[in-house]
């Protein structure tokens, strides 16, 4: 599984290289058509890579363990966003960082929703970003505060909301994993 998540971040990561701060126009409910920044996008092959690795259980071997399985998958998890953050502080580039803090607010989404969801978890991020586009009455570089999606990477409330929604994810991933010990 852990190809599943290479090929992921590797597919979101160039396509953050290949787009980088790109705008279209798409029809908005609200606002006729909307600048959407493509960005935006970007995290969903990442955040279907996990959500996949984090579905491919074997109950009766992980119902045996003495490991921590709910561990390993937070710790998987913040690895590999840590990972999108790194590429970004390394390259300065504030299209990477705004991504990954995309991809770090739609996994949370994602693992907030895995108790309800199960495998269809994944698409609460993808629903998520596109009520942002059909919603969001302000283009960028000025979008209404509770899109995160479209903020700029030094937006702080779009940083803090994040960091709370990840927690959040995490202690959902650690309380709902088949931990045995």
């Amino acid at each position: 599984m852990h190809d599943v998540i290479t090929v992921g971040l590797f597919v979101s990561l160039l396509l953050a290289f290949l787009i980088g701060g790109q705008e279209v126009a798409l029809p908005s409910l609200v606002a006729g058509t909307q600048q959407t920044v493509l960005t935006m996008f970007v995290p969903i092959p990442l955040v279907a890579a996990l959500a996949v690795s984090l579905g491919s259980r074997l109950p009766g071997i992980e119902a045996s363990s003495v490991r921590r399985i709910g561990g390993w998958d937070a710790a998987l998890v913040v690895c590999v966003l840590a990972g999108w953050v790194a590429v970004g502080f390394l390259t300065g580039s504030d299209v990477l960082l705004a991504s990954s803090r995309n991809a770090a607010f739609l996994v949370a989404l994602m693992l907030l929703a895995r108790p309800l969801a199960a495998e269809a978890s994944v698409m609460v991020p993808v629903a998520w970003t596109m009520v942002v586009v059909a919603f969001n009455r302000r283009p960028p570089p000025d979008p209404e505060p509770w899109t995160i999606l479209p903020e700029p990477a030094s937006a702080p409330h779009a940083a803090l909301a994040t960091a709370v929604l990840l927690v959040a994810g995490l202690i959902s991933l650690l309380r709902t994993s088949k931990d045995t010990s």
